[in-house]
């Protein structure tokens, strides 16, 4: 007798609210001074709060731009590597990165699976309230929509609220 097994898909890890333009920005600044700085230090310098700063420290932390040790900001090798990157090798790195976070994965292999590559933005935000509050499911669905553009993974129609997958 066979029994079939389901495979369960991995969790919805949310995603921190940082667009790719703050993330680029802290690198900048860590680049700027010397590839380490500590983090309140670094909301003293840009006059923030340490929770205006944490959504981009831990996105460049998931991306693996940065590390974070006691408080310190450390630049990594890849970090170095994508600033110093041409914008073209710039989207490719990040491209390699984001699909391996499982809500940008799940949506670039939704949108693959149909026909014309493409469905409504509803689609997604119907399974994210599955796991997050409405508002919260938006915010995802938004971080996640900034970050597949800029990798180029699909493109986002405003005016008809579609994803589409890019060739």
């Amino acid at each position: 007798v066979v029994v079939a097994t389901e495979i369960s898909p991995q969790p919805f890890v949310p995603l921190p609210h940082a667009r790719v333009g703050g993330i680029a920005g802290l690198l900048h600044i860590l680049a700027d001074v010397g590839g380490q700085i500590d983090l309140h230090e670094l909301a003293h310098r840009l006059h923030l709060s340490i929770d205006d700063l944490l959504p981009i420290v831990e996105a460049a932390r998931l991306l693996g731009f940065m590390e974070v040790k006691e408080g310190d900001l450390i630049l990594t090798e890849k970090g170095i590597d994508w600033l110093k990157a041409d914008i073209l090798k710039r989207k490719e790195i990040f491209r390699d990165l984001v699909i391996q976070i499982p809500l940008i994965a799940r949506i670039v292999s939704a949108l693959r699976s149909t026909r014309n590559k493409t469905l409504p933005m509803d689609f997604f935000l119907d399974l994210l309230d599955e796991h997050f509050g409405e508002d919260e499911a938006r915010r995802q669905l938004q971080t996640a929509i900034d970050w597949g553009r800029y990798a180029e993974l699909f493109t986002y129609d405003a005016t008809t609220d579609m994803l589409r997958a890019e060739e």
